[in-house]
C-alpha cells in the first residue's frame, strides 16, 4: 500500500510539473542531474524522487516521509532532512527534457544516470543538455565503465559483472541499466550531439567545480568531460 501511494503521488506530481521552466540563479549556474542526495552547495539538483518535491516542507513532514523512502537504508534521518533543507532541489522527470531555457546553464554534472536510459533516449537527453548549456559550457558525465565490467568477468567475478547488465529480480526494474559505455562509445555519442573537446578524466579531476564532493565510485566509473 505504501509503495502504491508513493508511486501515485510521484505520477501526479510529475504530471503537474513536467512543463516547468526554471529561471536559474545565481551565476554561474550549476546543475546536477539525477542527484539523489549526493549534493554540493550552490548546485541545482534535479531528480524525480519524491523527496525532491517536498524538500522545503516542514522538518516534521520530512521525518515522516523518510520512513517511507528507500533513503532510510542509506542515510540517517538527520542527514536526509538536513540535505533536503539546505540544498536546492527540483522534482522533474528527465524524460521530458531539462526544465531550463536555451543557453542558461554553465555547468552540468551527471553521475550514474545515463546508463539508465536506452541509447536513443540518452541521445535525446544529451541533446537537451547541449541546448541548455551556454556557449563554452561544460558537461561531466560519469557512468559505469563497460571495460571495468568486462575485466570483472574475465577475472572470474562473474556475478558482479553480470549485475551491470541484469537484475536478479523484477523488484529492481527502476534501477536497471539500459545501456553501457566505454570511453569510445560515449565520446562518439557526445560528438554526434555536438560536443567538442571530449576527454577522459580522472576521479575528482577536471574542469567542473566541486568534484571533491560530487564524484563517487572511482573504481568502477568512467569520468568524461565535454564542452559546448
Amino acid at each position: 500500500m505504501t509503495r502504491m501511494l508513493i508511486d501515485t503521488a510521484t505520477r501526479f506530481i510529475t504530471w503537474l510539473n513536467r512543463r516547468q521552466i526554471v529561471k536559474p540563479t545565481p551565476d554561474p549556474v550549476k546543475v546536477n542531474l539525477g542527484s539523489g542526495l549526493h549534493v554540493a552547495a550552490g548546485w541545482i539538483h534535479i531528480d524525480s524522487f519524491l523527496s525532491a518535491f517536498f524538500s522545503k516542507w516542514p522538518d516534521s513532514f520530512l521525518k515522516g516521509l523518510y520512513r517511507l523512502t528507500s533513503a532510510k537504508h542509506f542515510y540517517s534521518q538527520k542527514h536526509y532532512v538536513e540535505t533536503l533543507r539546505n540544498h536546492a532541489f527540483i522534482h522533474h522527470q528527465l524524460k521530458y527534457g531539462l526544465p531550463f531555457a536555451d543557453e542558461t546553464v554553465d555547468y552540468i554534472y551527471s553521475s550514474h544516470l545515463l546508463e539508465h536510459f536506452c541509447k536513443d533516449d540518452a541521445r535525446e537527453l544529451l541533446e537537451d543538455t547541449y541546448r541548455v548549456l551556454k556557449r563554452d559550457g561544460r558537461l561531466r558525465i560519469c557512468v559505469p565503465d563497460l571495460e571495468y565490467a568486462f575485466r570483472l568477468y574475465q577475472a572470474g567475478n562473474k556475478e558482479k559483472a553480470l549485475s551491470y547488465f541484469f537484475r536478479a529480480s523484477s523488484s529492481g526494474d527502476l534501477a536497471q541499466h539500459r545501456y553501457m559505455y566505454d570511453f569510445e562509445t560515449l565520446r562518439q555519442l557526445l560528438e554526434l550531439v555536438g560536443f567538442v573537446d571530449v576527454k577522459r578524466c580522472s576521479y575528482q579531476q577536471g574542469n567542473i567545480p566541486d568534484l571533491d564532493k560530487l564524484d563517487n565510485r572511482p573504481e568502477e566509473t568512467l569520468f568524461v568531460e565535454a564542452r559546448k
